[in-house]
């Protein structure tokens, strides 16, 4: 059935309006009662009640010039987009309340805040408009076709949908007026924008394969659906979301990683399954994204990234604190097989990340389950990612539970960072060795100098310098795979990692690892092979813990709960120094990243074999060494 068809078998099965079909969870009297009552959902209306409370007391935070140009003059994009960011929060909370609640004072504050969102210069951020946020309101966004008004980015796109989705759901509430506003707004600003492809471009994002052609097709048509009621005129706009979700689809390798990291399987995966599921709906199952095998492998990718404690991967651009999206993980439970939802301690609350995402927001409230209360992650699996050459290894020792993560992969994955060979060593919830993931988004961040930045670098991971320099960015930089042995006792990774750097020396750089579940000891094996003159070289190990040096040969990385990894090095060949640097201001237990160097202390020969072995002990048992000495 093609894509009219299945709009139309909708159609006649709502009774001449497809529309009524979308989101019908969340439609009914019925559903807001049983939300009303759970006792799951009873916490996150109460930070709703909470919220709501404060902000009717309070003025929709304005958007004033002085904020708006900060990007554009000094590269700042924290202040103007906190305000943005707390408009949508209202947005989201008040519209919750209105549906959960009903009373008129809600809806008049949602009326309220909805109506300064429709009188925003632009619904895109500005460092999202390439440098040119200041430019003449009629003026075009580099080869866009499109002005700060009508150019289509993440969170245009993404408003978009939210008020679509508002409007539709509280319709018979919502002042005429208001509702005439939204359609005039989303239409001139978003859907008509995408839908004119003869005075603009088709926008970049839709021959992407990231995160930005998930959520901006998958907002987009979603809008659509709520807003356009004729199935010949909403064909064709479908079929391009099609399209560019498709393409999402295969930037995931078949082993279902998502190279952005976890926050972006979170975004981007999230936007592609509430578009999905929306779809399925208008289309009375006809259309089904979610059928096949890809889409649950990529699903499988949160249970399978978890280390302990609830932390998950650090790879590229993910935050340490990472919480599921309980909306969107029981939702995916619920229809996929082999879907694991891990214990409830570690979902998230109403939100799911900081910009306050009404999508996140509505589905954590509406699709949350609690039969689905989630359980404990089985202790003893081991992921091997053969495409993006992830290994996550997890096990128990002696009632802890340890984790070991090595990355190869190549340094032009999207969010990349140069960490080809990084590995992480976890234990009971503290990253002990560190891939220290995403820092603080600014113009610099994602511009030139990014992997001059220490978040981004090699040198802000545990890989060698060589020559004195960091690794190189580009897919042509990548890791080849030697040997892979897995099994209940011994985890063994052998990586080839020369073509990270940009020297031509060393002519080889082969890292070996090895995790020994039964001694919690992971061992880290380079070999350098040099030819003509002998290059230098530094052995770099990264951390969120001050290191101690204690006798030669051993240093200690310690805990604040005493645990800690002994570091031992060959000291006959080592020289051994400890540094630090800013990270996470205002982060307890991220404001420093500390690492370790190793130099040689003597010229050596062409051929150096290095070892460092870690190892873990419990601060249980170092307490019973002390009180025995």
């Amino acid at each position: 059935m093609n894509m009219l068809e299945a709009l139309q078998a909708g159609t006649k099965h709502a009774g001449g309006d497809g529309r009524r079909l979308l989101f019908s969870e969340g439609r009914t009297q019925e559903a807001w009662e049983h939300i009303a009552s759970s006792a799951l959902h009873a916490p996150l209306l109460q930070e709703l009640r909470a919220a709501g409370e404060a902000f009717i007391l309070e003025p929709i935070p304005e958007l004033p010039y002085s904020l708006y140009k900060l990007f554009d003059t000094n590269g700042d994009r924290v202040l103007f987009e906190q305000a943005y960011f707390q408009r949508r929060k209202r947005l989201a909370v008040f519209a919750m309340l209105a549906l959960a609640q009903p009373e008129v004072r809600w809806l008049e504050v949602l009326e309220d805040v909805i109506w300064a969102i429709c009188g925003e210069y632009s619904w895109c951020l500005p460092a999202h408009l390439g440098g040119q946020s200041l430019a003449e309101p009629n003026r075009q966004i580099g080869g866009s076709g499109r002005t700060a008004r009508t150019q289509l980015d993440l969170f245009s796109a993404e408003t978009a949908f939210y008020l679509g989705e508002i409007t539709a759901l509280l319709e018979g509430r919502l002042a005429p007026a208001v509702l005439h506003r939204v359609r005039f707004e989303v239409w001139e600003r978003v859907l008509g924008s995408y839908a004119d492809t003869d005075s603009a471009p088709k926008p970049w994002w839709e021959q992407t394969d990231m995160n930005w052609a998930a959520v901006c097709a998958g907002s987009i048509g979603a809008a659509a659906m709520y807003l356009i009621q004729d199935d010949q005129k909403l064909t064709p706009l479908l079929e391009r979301v099609l399209s560019t979700m498709d393409g999402y689809l295969s930037g995931f390798p078949e082993d279902g990683a998502c190279l952005e990291g976890m926050n972006y399987w979170g975004y981007g995966f999230g936007f592609f399954v509430y578009f999905a599921e929306l779809l399925r709906q208008r289309t009375c199952g006809a259309i089904d994204l979610m059928a096949g095998e890809k889409v649950r492998s990529i699903a499988e990718f949160q249970q399978k990234s978890y280390l302990t404690g609830g932390r998950v991967l650090s790879y590229a651009d993910t935050s340490l604190h990472y919480e599921y999206p309980p909306g969107l993980t029981h939702r995916l439970r619920q229809r996929l097989r082999g879907i694991e939802v891990p214990d409830v301690r570690y979902a998230s609350g109403i939100w799911s990340d900081s910009c306050f995402r009404y999508a996140h927001a509505m589905r954590n409230l509406v699709w949350s389950q609690s039969e689905l209360s989630g359980s404990r992650l089985p202790s003893g699996a081991v992921s091997w990612f053969k495409d993006a050459q992830i290994l996550v290894s997890r096990t128990e020792w002696n009632g802890h539970e340890l984790a070991f993560s090595v990355k190869g992969g190549h340094n032009g994955e999207p969010h990349n960072h140069n960490d080809l060979g990084s590995f992480i060593l976890h234990a009971d919830g503290q990253m002990l060795l560190a891939d220290p993931g995403s820092g603080i988004y600014t113009k610099e961040y994602f511009g030139d100098r990014r992997y001059e930045l220490i978040f981004n670098g090699s040198h802000g991971h545990s890989v060698p310098l060589v020559n004195g320099a960091p690794q190189q960015e580009g897919r042509e930089r990548a890791a080849e795979l030697r040997r892979i042995s897995l099994t209940n006792e011994v985890d063994e990774l052998e990586l080839d990692l020369s073509r990270a750097y940009d020297s031509l020396e060393p002519d080889s750089l082969v890292r070996t690892f090895s995790f020994d579940k039964r001694a919690a000891r992971v061992q880290v094996l380079d070999a350098f092979r040099f030819t003509g003159e002998r290059s230098s070289w530094t052995e770099r190990f990264v951390t969120f813990y001050a290191p101690t040096p204690a006798e030669e040969g051993r240093l200690v990385i310690r805990t604040g709960s005493g645990a800690e990894v002994e570091l031992h090095y060959q000291a006959e060949l080592l020289a051994c120094e400890v540094g630090e640097a800013d990270f996470l201001p205002g982060q307890p237990g991220l404001e420093k990243l500390y690492w370790v160097d190793f130099q040689p202390k003597l010229q050596l020969e062409n051929e150096v074999n290095l070892s460092f072995e870690f190892v873990f002990y419990p601060g249980e048992e170092r307490e019973r060494e002390r009180v025995t000495c």
